[in-house]
């Protein structure tokens, strides 16, 4: 086995377990309270952990320290994230909708990507339907809105930390990544034509 291949095992099984911690401690707490607590966010990090690991080899990846550094912290804090004592869903459950919402983008942003997905910035297909045709970076605006409908359902000062924390790492993926794909000019004219990476008329 190569050295590559086993690294990336490794990675994997990481996650696997960073994973199976999360969706544990919120199935625990969705049993003791009967609601379903931080569903739509983990459905959301099971998705980006089961494409982590079926992903295709880019074909051109970042070495940039800065883009090794924040991949993993945006794409994977949040796993660090635990429910409180007694989560609260909002009026008519609005908290656990917002997540849901989160998760339908993500769902058909992540199908869009399929195996392309990535964590590190990379050169890969450039996307520009569907959800790509409204902002550049709709994944990340997913997670954004179910990582901030987790936190409002179970707030902590751990948990606030911890969003403030991913998305930092999240915008530092954003710039770090259109600094890859620059390079391609599909990817300028793409850029030329959607104007906001993360927010319609905000960013």
């Amino acid at each position: 086995m190569t050295r590559e291949r086993r690294v990336r095992l490794l990675a994997n099984a990481g996650l696997l377990l960073l994973f199976g911690a999360f969706a544990y401690a919120n199935l625990m707490r969705w049993l003791e309270t009967g609601h379903p607590v931080g569903l739509g966010i983990v459905c959301v990090e099971g998705m980006t952990a089961a494409l982590f690991i079926l992903r295709h080899p880019s074909q051109a990846t970042s070495r940039r320290t800065l883009a090794w550094l924040a991949a993993p912290v945006g794409a994977f804090a949040m796993l660090l994230a635990r429910p409180v004592g007694h989560p609260d869903a909002g009026p008519l459950a609005v908290f656990e909708v917002v997540q849901v919402v989160g998760l339908a983008v993500a769902f058909v942003g992540l199908g869009f990507l399929g195996r392309s997905f990535g964590i590190v910035a990379a050169l890969r297909r450039v996307k520009t339907s569907g959800v790509y045709g409204l902002v550049r970076h709709p994944i990340y605006a997913a997670y954004l809105l179910s990582y901030t409908g987790y936190v409002l359902e179970n707030p902590s000062t751990r948990n606030v930390a911890l969003l403030a924390l991913s998305t930092a790492g999240q915008l530092v993926r954003i710039a770090e990544e259109e600094r890859v794909l620059v390079g391609d000019p599909d990817y300028r004219a793409y850029r030329l034509r959607v104007r906001y990476r993360l927010i319609p008329f905000v960013y």
